[in-house]
């Protein structure tokens, strides 16, 4: 598989050059092998630079992509009503999200993505990927891993909401979060665990932490 360096070539703007690269780093390593048609995606990808709390999109809107981000932190979170938040999942730098919602379902978007940091990410059409998968083996291997790796979260993340006392959930997220715990809010922490910040404080005190 290619290098970073590699995939940003030789004679184009360096905005051009950008494109594609993380997404192509996460397909790739996912597929296990090179893979074909990156010509094809070039023109339906986007780079998107969002601010602190910037919205990359909000629940019942039409979202027909993969965004991959390169810096920064996003939260996938659920606001009901009364403004009270849930927060689903955070994603980071390397990392990959979208709404299954939209991309296999046909509907629209049941929760909000927002920038907790300064974000950078790349926003991809999916609907050419999907033509790519049809066509090439490769391809349907590295959605099918990343698939996998959604499910498996997922799985782990309805397991310890279930199953962990708060406790043992803040532990978890020390173990899987390590990277991020200088930068998010504990508020957001808080609402990813499913406690009050009051009883993080508490949780926290009592690990000394």
């Amino acid at each position: 598989m290619a290098t970073i360096a590699e995939y940003l070539g030789h004679g184009q703007p360096a905005g051009a050059r950008l494109i594609m690269v993380h997404t192509r780093q996460l397909m790739e390593q996912a597929a296990g092998v090179p893979l074909p048609g990156w010509e094809i995606l070039r023109p339906v990808t986007q780079l998107r630079h969002l601010q602190k709390g910037g919205q990359i999109f909000a629940a019942g809107e039409w979202q027909p992509y993969v965004y991959v981000v390169f810096t920064g932190i996003v939260k996938l979170t659920y606001l009901e009503a009364d403004g009270a938040e849930w927060i689903k999942s955070f994603i980071g730098p390397g990392d990959f999200f979208a709404s299954p919602q939209v991309l296999i379902a046909g509907q629209t978007t049941n929760y909000f993505a927002v920038a907790v940091t300064e974000c950078e990410l790349e926003q991809v059409n999916y609907a050419p990927i999907q033509q790519l998968c049809e066509q090439h083996s490769t391809w349907q291997k590295a959605i099918r891993q990343l698939l996998e790796r959604h499910i498996v979260r997922k799985e782990q993340r309805e397991r310890e909401l279930l199953m962990l006392t708060p406790e043992d959930r803040y532990l978890s997220f020390l173990k899987t979060h390590p990277a991020m715990l200088d930068q998010l809010p504990l508020r957001d922490i808080a609402r990813y665990l499913g406690v009050t910040p009051e009883a993080l404080s508490r949780i926290r005190k009592r690990l000394r932490l």
